[in-house]
């Protein structure tokens, strides 16, 4: 007869049989990626781009910094919401995927529908100010976020980076995986967007007004 293993009991062998430990399997959850952390935080049937996906798999492998002190990352504190006043319609507008070291929020700004894979990119600050469209699309925003600005939506993208090395590595994987290549600073990616989309601020504006009064 097989004696039992001393962490058995009678109990045990009745509820499942006696099987030896290395036949028992046991099941661990498996840890969200960024990317799904991401999707689970966005407006209900937003799609957003299959670039997004691999960026964030880099990330996951290779870990910060990735470009200068920004962050990808889920909207997993109802970051979007808070910001326009808890008004679910207009947060329902904005998928946030990332963010500043002060908490201002990247977003693609889903104006047509809720394909995300060619709306505009912008940023809310944290304050409510420096709202702006950074870039027309997310390929655009790629070659903005791989020249390395400490903080976009603040830092001047006429000019280079201040420490443009952050984003080295990134910008050498964009180059083979993605088939993008970064300018040296930002200002034809930001002006492009700019005179292609709608002002933001003046969308933020009349949502304002809208919800506030005009003499608020």
């Amino acid at each position: 007869m097989a004696l039992l293993p001393s962490n058995y009991s009678i109990l045990n062998v009745l509820l499942i049989g006696w099987r030896p430990a290395a036949q028992l399997h046991v099941r661990h959850s498996v840890p969200m990626t960024k990317f799904e952390r991401i999707c689970a935080n966005v407006p209900q049937g937003t799609i957003l781009p299959g670039e997004l996906r691999q960026v964030c798999d880099y990330l996951d492998s290779s870990g910060y910094p990735i470009s200068g002190c920004m962050k990808l990352r889920p909207d997993d504190f109802g970051g979007v919401r808070a910001w326009f006043g808890d008004d679910d319609v207009m947060a329902s507008n904005f998928a946030y995927f990332g963010a500043g070291p002060d908490g201002s929020i990247l977003a693609f700004w889903l104006l047509n529908d809720r394909d995300a894979t060619f709306a505009p990119v912008v940023h809310l600050g944290s304050e409510g100010s420096n709202n702006a469209v950074l870039a027309a699309d997310f390929r655009s925003f790629l070659r903005l976020f791989g020249i390395g600005y400490d903080e976009l939506g603040f830092d001047n993208v006429d000019e280079p980076p201040e420490h443009p090395e952050s984003a080295a590595n990134f910008r050498d994987w964009l180059e083979q995986e993605l088939r993008i290549t970064c300018p040296e600073t930002g200002a034809d990616i930001v002006d492009d967007a700019q005179s292609r989309c709608p002002d933001i601020q003046v969308a933020i504006d009349n949502w304002y007004k809208n919800r506030y009064g005009e003499n608020a």
